[in-house]
Protein backbone atom coordinates (compact mmCIF):
# COMPACT_ATOMS: atom_id res chain seq x y z
CA UNK A 1 0.00 0.00 0.00
CA UNK A 2 1.05 3.33 -0.55
CA UNK A 3 1.25 5.18 2.84
CA UNK A 4 1.76 8.42 3.47
CA UNK A 5 4.74 8.74 5.77
CA UNK A 6 6.79 10.56 8.48
CA UNK A 7 9.09 11.96 6.37
CA UNK A 8 7.02 13.38 4.05
CA UNK A 9 4.74 14.85 7.23
CA UNK A 10 8.04 16.88 8.09
CA UNK A 11 9.10 17.63 4.67
CA UNK A 12 5.87 19.44 4.19
CA UNK A 13 5.85 21.49 7.29
CA UNK A 14 9.10 22.16 7.26
CA UNK A 15 8.12 23.72 3.27
CA UNK A 16 11.07 22.13 1.67
CA UNK A 17 9.87 19.25 0.14
CA UNK A 18 10.29 18.44 -3.68
CA UNK A 19 7.19 20.06 -4.35
CA UNK A 20 8.84 23.46 -5.65
CA UNK A 21 11.21 21.88 -7.97
CA UNK A 22 8.78 19.01 -9.26
CA UNK A 23 6.14 19.38 -11.76
CA UNK A 24 4.61 19.16 -15.88
CA UNK A 25 5.75 19.58 -18.78
CA UNK A 26 4.42 22.77 -20.27
CA UNK A 27 2.04 21.21 -22.83
CA UNK A 28 0.01 19.83 -19.33
CA UNK A 29 0.92 22.81 -17.47
CA UNK A 30 -2.12 24.91 -15.86
CA UNK A 31 -0.73 28.72 -15.78
CA UNK A 32 -0.81 30.55 -11.80
CA UNK A 33 -3.27 33.44 -12.68
CA UNK A 34 -1.20 36.75 -11.64
CA UNK A 35 -2.49 39.09 -9.10
CA UNK A 36 -3.05 42.48 -10.44
CA UNK A 37 -0.33 45.23 -10.26
CA UNK A 38 -1.06 47.57 -7.92
CA UNK A 39 -0.82 51.26 -7.91
CA UNK A 40 0.79 52.26 -4.69
CA UNK A 41 -1.42 55.02 -2.54
CA UNK A 42 0.12 58.07 -0.87
CA UNK A 43 -1.62 57.52 2.21
CA UNK A 44 -1.05 53.82 2.80
CA UNK A 45 2.36 53.78 4.36
CA UNK A 46 4.07 50.05 5.46
CA UNK A 47 8.14 49.41 5.70
CA UNK A 48 10.43 46.41 5.78
CA UNK A 49 14.00 46.13 6.85
CA UNK A 50 16.86 47.25 4.48
CA UNK A 51 20.56 47.52 3.72
CA UNK A 52 22.40 49.26 1.67
CA UNK A 53 19.47 50.49 -0.01
CA UNK A 54 17.89 47.51 -0.60
CA UNK A 55 15.45 44.87 1.39
CA UNK A 56 17.24 42.95 3.65
CA UNK A 57 15.56 39.33 2.85
CA UNK A 58 17.48 37.57 6.23
CA UNK A 59 15.84 39.61 8.43
CA UNK A 60 12.34 40.19 6.62
CA UNK A 61 12.40 36.20 6.33
CA UNK A 62 13.10 36.46 10.17
CA UNK A 63 10.53 38.55 10.63
CA UNK A 64 7.81 36.62 8.69
CA UNK A 65 8.16 33.39 11.19
CA UNK A 66 8.22 34.95 14.00
CA UNK A 67 5.25 37.14 13.02
CA UNK A 68 3.36 33.59 12.59
CA UNK A 69 4.90 31.80 15.82
CA UNK A 70 1.91 32.46 17.90
CA UNK A 71 -1.23 32.48 15.14
CA UNK A 72 -3.32 30.52 13.52
CA UNK A 73 -3.14 30.57 9.76
CA UNK A 74 -3.55 29.19 6.12
CA UNK A 75 -0.75 28.91 3.98
CA UNK A 76 -1.46 27.65 0.25
CA UNK A 77 1.05 27.33 -2.55
CA UNK A 78 -0.25 26.99 -5.94
CA UNK A 79 1.98 26.33 -8.56
CA UNK A 80 1.39 25.65 -12.49
CA UNK A 81 0.74 22.50 -13.47
CA UNK A 82 -2.49 19.96 -12.89
CA UNK A 83 -3.94 20.50 -9.25
CA UNK A 84 -0.38 21.57 -8.03
CA UNK A 85 -0.82 22.59 -4.38
CA UNK A 86 0.16 22.67 -1.11
CA UNK A 87 -2.19 23.83 1.85
CA UNK A 88 -0.70 24.11 5.41
CA UNK A 89 -3.30 24.93 8.06
CA UNK A 90 -2.22 25.67 12.03
CA UNK A 91 -4.34 26.02 14.73
CA UNK A 92 -1.99 27.65 17.58
CA UNK A 93 -5.52 27.35 20.20
CA UNK A 94 -6.42 24.04 19.36
CA UNK A 95 -2.64 23.01 18.56
CA UNK A 96 -4.47 21.20 15.27
CA UNK A 97 -2.45 21.54 11.78
CA UNK A 98 -2.78 20.06 8.70
CA UNK A 99 -0.80 19.49 5.58
CA UNK A 100 -2.28 18.65 2.52
CA UNK A 101 -0.56 18.16 -1.11
CA UNK A 102 -2.20 17.60 -4.25
CA UNK A 103 -0.70 16.74 -7.33
CA UNK A 104 -2.89 15.48 -10.52
CA UNK A 105 -4.85 12.72 -8.67
CA UNK A 106 -2.77 12.09 -5.94
CA UNK A 107 -3.45 13.86 -2.65
CA UNK A 108 -1.28 13.31 0.34
CA UNK A 109 -3.03 14.44 3.34
CA UNK A 110 -1.60 14.50 7.41
CA UNK A 111 -3.05 15.64 10.40
CA UNK A 112 -0.96 16.23 13.29
CA UNK A 113 -2.76 16.84 16.74
CA UNK A 114 -1.74 16.42 21.03
CA UNK A 115 1.31 14.32 19.60
CA UNK A 116 0.10 12.32 16.92
CA UNK A 117 0.31 12.73 12.98
CA UNK A 118 -2.38 11.24 11.17
CA UNK A 119 -1.78 10.24 7.52
CA UNK A 120 -4.33 9.22 5.25
CA UNK A 121 -4.28 6.23 3.45
CA UNK A 122 -4.68 6.53 -0.21
CA UNK A 123 -5.52 2.75 -1.42
CA UNK A 124 -7.29 1.25 1.57
CA UNK A 125 -10.76 1.68 1.99
CA UNK A 126 -10.76 -0.51 5.64
CA UNK A 127 -7.60 1.57 6.88
CA UNK A 128 -8.55 4.95 6.52
CA UNK A 129 -5.30 6.50 8.10
CA UNK A 130 -2.16 5.52 9.81
CA UNK A 131 -0.63 7.49 13.08
CA UNK A 132 2.74 7.94 14.53
CA UNK A 133 3.92 9.93 17.28
CA UNK A 134 6.07 12.95 16.96
CA UNK A 135 5.97 14.54 20.29
CA UNK A 136 8.73 16.83 20.44
CA UNK A 137 9.64 17.18 16.97
CA UNK A 138 11.23 20.36 16.45
CA UNK A 139 10.56 20.39 12.71
CA UNK A 140 6.64 20.60 13.26
CA UNK A 141 7.09 23.57 15.69
CA UNK A 142 9.58 25.60 13.69
CA UNK A 143 8.74 25.74 10.09
CA UNK A 144 5.34 25.46 9.05
CA UNK A 145 5.34 29.47 8.12
CA UNK A 146 7.12 28.70 4.37
CA UNK A 147 9.97 30.51 5.40
CA UNK A 148 12.03 27.59 3.29
CA UNK A 149 10.13 28.30 0.44
CA UNK A 150 10.93 31.90 1.01
CA UNK A 151 14.85 31.29 1.20
CA UNK A 152 14.32 29.28 -2.17
CA UNK A 153 13.25 31.46 -4.44
CA UNK A 154 14.81 35.28 -2.43
CA UNK A 155 18.18 33.31 -2.42
CA UNK A 156 20.86 35.53 -4.36
CA UNK A 157 18.78 37.82 -5.56
CA UNK A 158 18.32 41.59 -4.82
CA UNK A 159 14.64 43.35 -3.83
CA UNK A 160 13.44 46.98 -3.49
CA UNK A 161 10.37 48.24 -2.49
CA UNK A 162 8.18 49.83 -5.25
CA UNK A 163 5.62 51.05 -3.15
CA UNK A 164 2.48 50.45 -0.81
CA UNK A 165 -1.08 49.97 -1.24
CA UNK A 166 -3.99 48.31 0.55
CA UNK A 167 -4.68 44.40 -0.43
CA UNK A 168 -7.80 42.83 0.57
CA UNK A 169 -8.39 45.14 3.14
CA UNK A 170 -4.70 45.38 4.50
CA UNK A 171 -1.84 48.06 4.08
CA UNK A 172 1.15 46.05 2.15
CA UNK A 173 4.54 46.93 1.21
CA UNK A 174 5.09 46.21 -2.74
CA UNK A 175 8.35 44.66 -3.00
CA UNK A 176 9.74 43.45 -6.41
CA UNK A 177 13.01 41.69 -7.82
CA UNK A 178 15.29 44.62 -8.64
CA UNK A 179 16.63 42.35 -12.22
CA UNK A 180 14.10 40.72 -14.81
CA UNK A 181 14.17 39.47 -17.92
CA UNK A 182 13.03 36.92 -20.12
CA UNK A 183 16.62 36.37 -21.78
CA UNK A 184 19.02 34.75 -19.61
CA UNK A 185 22.37 35.76 -19.67
CA UNK A 186 24.11 32.23 -20.47
CA UNK A 187 22.24 29.40 -21.40
CA UNK A 188 22.83 27.13 -18.07
CA UNK A 189 21.13 30.27 -15.79
CA UNK A 190 18.12 30.90 -14.19
CA UNK A 191 16.05 33.80 -15.06
CA UNK A 192 13.11 35.67 -12.99
CA UNK A 193 10.98 36.99 -15.42
CA UNK A 194 8.56 38.17 -12.29
CA UNK A 195 9.13 38.30 -8.73
CA UNK A 196 6.66 39.97 -6.19
CA UNK A 197 6.42 40.19 -2.64
CA UNK A 198 3.44 41.92 -0.32
CA UNK A 199 4.16 42.55 2.94
CA UNK A 200 2.11 43.47 6.13
CA UNK A 201 2.91 45.69 8.70
CA UNK A 202 3.59 42.68 11.27
CA UNK A 203 6.10 41.55 9.10
CA UNK A 204 3.97 38.69 7.31
CA UNK A 205 4.57 38.02 3.73
CA UNK A 206 0.86 37.84 2.51
CA UNK A 207 1.66 37.31 -0.84
CA UNK A 208 4.03 36.26 -3.49
CA UNK A 209 3.96 35.74 -7.17
CA UNK A 210 7.11 34.27 -8.91
CA UNK A 211 8.04 33.21 -12.30
CA UNK A 212 11.16 32.00 -13.14
CA UNK A 213 12.81 30.07 -16.26
CA UNK A 214 14.63 27.64 -15.83
CA UNK A 215 17.08 26.28 -18.49
CA UNK A 216 18.66 23.23 -16.65
CA UNK A 217 15.04 22.28 -14.63
CA UNK A 218 11.22 22.58 -14.90
CA UNK A 219 10.58 26.47 -15.41
CA UNK A 220 8.80 27.21 -12.13
CA UNK A 221 5.69 29.74 -11.97
CA UNK A 222 3.81 29.82 -8.49
CA UNK A 223 2.47 31.70 -6.20
CA UNK A 224 1.70 31.59 -2.17
CA UNK A 225 -0.88 33.14 0.14
CA UNK A 226 -0.88 33.41 3.61
CA UNK A 227 -3.81 34.62 5.71
CA UNK A 228 -4.73 34.34 9.57
CA UNK A 229 -8.23 34.96 9.68
CA UNK A 230 -7.93 31.24 10.58
CA UNK A 231 -10.84 29.74 13.51
CA UNK A 232 -9.98 26.30 13.07
CA UNK A 233 -8.30 23.70 10.54
CA UNK A 234 -10.76 21.66 8.24
CA UNK A 235 -10.85 17.89 9.68
CA UNK A 236 -11.08 15.49 6.12
CA UNK A 237 -13.63 13.11 5.86
CA UNK A 238 -11.04 10.60 6.55
CA UNK A 239 -10.45 11.46 10.04
CA UNK A 240 -14.22 12.32 10.97
CA UNK A 241 -14.55 10.04 13.51
CA UNK A 242 -11.33 11.09 15.13
CA UNK A 243 -12.15 14.89 14.85
CA UNK A 244 -9.96 16.88 16.99
CA UNK A 245 -12.19 19.23 17.60
CA UNK A 246 -14.88 16.63 19.00
CA UNK A 247 -14.96 16.37 22.85
CA UNK A 248 -12.96 13.15 23.41
CA UNK A 249 -10.99 12.66 20.56
CA UNK A 250 -7.64 12.19 20.49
Amino acid sequence: MWRVTLTVAVALLAGCSGFLPAGSTAEDSDSVTPAPVPTSSPDVTVTVPTKDGTVDTDRLLDRHKWALANRSFHRRVVRAGPHNTLDVWVDRDADVRRVRQQFGPLTDDTVVSNGTAYHNVRDDPDTPYTTTNVTGNASLTDAPSGRAVLALLLANRTYRQVGSFTWNGRPVAVLAATTTSATPAADTESVVVTSRLYVDRQGIVRYIEHDENRPQAQDLSMEMTVSTDVERVPIPWWLAENDPYSSGSM
